[in-house]
């Protein structure tokens, strides 16, 4: 459960450092924010096959950014879309009218007919609310195979375009986003575990750390340029940051407890963490620059799994509930005392949450009797729209925009 669930690991390893990717510049960007309901939006004209404009009402229904009315109703809406498509490519044209702004045109085009009405309704979305590439940005999932071997696949929010990110016939795991181009993950194999880089845009893998004890829990910051994660150098297992340019490494943490599950904040000037100091798994933070660590105010239960996003500045995390199952939770940290917020009610186990590149919502794993499905939960309106049924999969991790 949880990124990595707080789970130890007992392999031996030894050490291998290699080199980064580019960085990549931090964006920032502000949501606007619809407390009580989306807005209407209706295709009030398309000119194209029937097709492509199913596919583009499921994409706007995915998206869950809009309450979606039948076209016989679209003159009630508050958004309106005349839409032509063409194919070879698939190109979307739309012209979008909004409530008290002037109407504007935006496009989508790729190869595949999922990919171009992803293309649109991301531009809708930036144009309205300002919102980063969403429907285009991959999630990456464990899926176990034969043997108790374990892949990382990954996906686009509607469970469309899987791929298959490693087959190393080990267990690949922890999958974590620096940019979309940059994802790190555990590999255990041979009774010792390392931590790999992978550049996605050129189908590449490098080890990172592969240092005697664990190699786990590894974080990309921001800017791509570092690595937060947790070894066990001298039987303790603690918090270190390494620079993945000149492979030199720095301790954060010494002491007899357990140290885990590093996200970073925006500024990747802090990380958030999981220690069990207390006795538990509790949430603190503490600045890469070293120091005393901050203990979160989260309550007395059990929390783990924490994410940070870079547009809304907040944490989700897993927390167990008074009723032993785990619910998700969200502090704001633009708050100086933030308070949690649960935001998961329904029956089952929900668990390793990270966020989507929107600041909304976030990808999760949801355990109810045999099956492990991921789901997108919408923070603002506690909505949940499964991606899979009936599957076992586990620790999705949500690409960023850029």
């Amino acid at each position: 459960m949880g990124k990595p669930l707080f789970v130890f690991y007992s392999f031996l390893c030894w050490a291998v450092f290699s080199s980064s990717l580019l960085a990549q510049s931090n964006q920032q960007t502000t949501v606007t924010k619809f407390v009580s309901d989306n807005p209407t939006l209706a295709i009030l004209q398309f000119d194209g096959a029937e097709a492509a404009k199913k596919q583009l009402l499921n994409t706007l229904y995915k998206s869950d950014w809009f309450r979606m009315l039948p076209q016989e109703q679209a003159a009630k809406a508050q958004i309106r879309l005349q839409v032509r498509h063409r194919e070879n490519p698939n190109a979307f044209e739309a012209q979008v009218t909004s409530a008290g702004q002037d109407s504007f045109l935006c496009t989508g085009r790729h190869d595949n007919l999922n990919e171009a009405s992803f293309a649109l309704v991301d531009e809708i979305l930036k144009k309205l609310f300002n919102v980063p590439a969403y429907c285009s940005s991959r999630i990456a999932f464990v899926m176990s195979g034969q043997n108790n071997m374990k892949e990382i696949y990954s996906c686009f929010l509607d469970g469309s375009g899987q791929e298959r990110i490693t087959n190393n016939a080990a267990i690949s795991t922890e999958p974590g986003w620096g940019h979309r181009n940059a994802l790190v993950y555990t590999m255990a194999r041979n009774n010792s575990l390392s931590v790999v880089l992978v550049d996605i845009l050129h189908k590449r893998q490098r080890v990172i750390s592969q240092s005697r004890g664990l190699n786990s829990s590894a974080s990309l910051s921001p800017d791509g340029q570092f690595v937060a994660l947790t070894l066990s150098q001298d039987r303790r297992v603690d918090l270190y940051v390494k620079d993945l340019a000149n492979k030199t490494e720095r301790r954060l943490t010494n002491d007899i407890y357990v140290e885990s599950s590093p996200c970073w904040a925006p500024d990747g000037q802090t990380l958030c963490f999981v220690s069990d100091k207390v006795g538990k798994p509790q949430l603190y933070l503490l600045s890469v620059q070293g120091g005393k660590a901050q203990r979160l105010q989260t309550g007395g239960n059990e929390c783990v799994s924490p994410d940070w996003s870079i547009v809304s500045n907040k944490l989700c995390y897993s927390t167990k509930s008074n009723s032993g199952q785990y619910v998700l939770a969200v502090l704001d940290m633009k708050q100086k005392n933030p308070m949690p917020q649960i935001i998961t009610a329904a029956a089952g186990n929900w668990e390793a949450p990270s966020w989507a590149p929107d600041g909304r919502h976030l990808v999760c794993v949801r355990s109810s009797g045999r099956s492990r499905d991921l789901y997108i939960i919408d923070s603002w309106l506690k909505t949940i729209t499964p991606i899979s049924q009936g599957a076992n999969l586990a620790l999705p991790a949500w690409a960023p925009a850029f």
